[in-house]
């Protein structure tokens, strides 16, 4: 009887371990991908406005602390309300087997924070609003009655709001505070577009990589009604606008830093390409692939926009090392892969010489 329950309280141990709660929430495809180009949007207004990121972190903070519990919310209500057609399409959901009680807390201390931070912001109607916004697209497109996730190009607005528009507007608003200016709207309007084409393009493909598996359950999402649709906006609409708009970014911020992180990214995608064959994908899933502007979005940017700014300001080379401590994963992966191609480069020049 004292093993069957030295037994139980191991597996309940296993089951509560901070690995396991991070994979419940679905942090791996959050942490680094969802939270980084916001804040991005925070570096680049502090940028553009010559303020250290240093001098207004406790905005920074507040940005952090205000999106990550809205993507718990977020990834938490999706499996919850994904769970039976996952599991009738043989898709993993992290609630499967689980108790539907832990989803209740998360989403519980979810909204204990939302209500802190609304709190906060009681009296910024204009952040309040946005912050709010993010909430409520994101329970409109998993909750019923209104699911927008299986209501065509509804869901694919409410995804991209909750996750990319209405958060990175939330970042750069916090900046405008932090600085004490007053807000510029020409650029609130750039970084909105840039973020929005972004979140429009990853729920595509999301979608898209997901078609047979949402037919074969009866999940009308856009990409399963129209595929041909989903991948023509992706490809002709949404990457086009998001292109345009980070042009217009970095010519905004007047740096000669983010720029170099684009003259960066464009050759190793094409040593990717040519080198190790992978296939860039705008849009349209394919195997072996590399999703366009992702690595620069959440890693080379970033840093390039904190690079400019710490040149400027000392203190946000602390700002810089803080960035890598919380977001390691990808920065990390950028470096081998740079290192592996300098090697191999350097291997063909010997060889290139030998031979001559």
């Amino acid at each position: 009887m004292a093993d069957n329950a030295h037994i139980g309280e191991k597996r309940l141990v296993e089951r509560l371990s901070l690995v396991s709660l991070w994979r419940i929430i679905r942090a791996s495809e959050w942490w680094e991908y969802k939270v980084i180009p916001v804040l991005a949007a925070f570096y680049a207004t502090a940028l553009i406005l010559d303020v250290p990121v240093s001098a207004i972190w406790r905005e920074a903070l507040m940005a952090f602390a205000a999106i990550v519990p809205a993507a718990v919310y977020a990834s938490v209500v999706n499996d919850l309300t994904d769970l039976e057609d996952d599991l009738a399409a043989g898709k993993p959901n992290r609630f499967a087997g689980r108790s539907r009680l832990l989803g209740l807390i998360f989403i519980i201390l979810s909204a204990e924070a939302l209500a802190v931070i609304s709190c906060r912001w009681r009296h910024d109607a204009v952040l309040l609003s946005l912050y709010l916004a993010v909430w409520l697209a994101f329970s409109l497109y998993s909750l019923p009655p209104f699911r927008l996730k299986k209501r065509g190009f509804l869901g694919i607005l409410a995804c991209a709001s909750g996750e990319h528009l209405f958060p990175t507007l939330v970042a750069a608003i916090l900046a405008f505070r932090g600085a004490q200016r007053p807000y510029n709207f020409i650029w609130l309007m750039i970084v909105g577009t840039w973020a929005l084409a972004n979140g429009i393009r990853a729920i595509l493909w999301h979608q898209l990589t997901d078609i047979d598996a949402d037919r074969a359950v009866g999940a009308q999402t856009f990409a399963a009604r129209h595929s041909r649709s989903a991948m023509l906006i992706g490809t002709w609409i949404a990457f086009p606008t998001e292109l345009l708009a980070c042009t217009t970014m970095l010519v905004e911020m007047r740096s000669r830093w983010p720029l170099a992180a684009v003259g960066a990214y464009v050759p190793l995608v094409a040593l990717r390409i040519r080198w190790w064959h992978i296939r860039p994908v705008i849009v349209t899933p394919k195997p072996d692939f590399l999703f366009l502007t992702t690595e620069l979005n959440i890693v080379l940017l970033p840093i390039a926009i904190l690079v400019a700014s710490a040149l400027r300001h000392r203190g946000d080379w602390v700002v810089l090392g803080v960035h890598f401590l919380i977001f390691p994963a990808n920065v990390s992966r950028t470096l081998r892969a740079t290192l592996n191609f300098a090697r191999t480069a350097l291997k063909a020049s010997l060889k290139l010489a030998r031979v001559s």
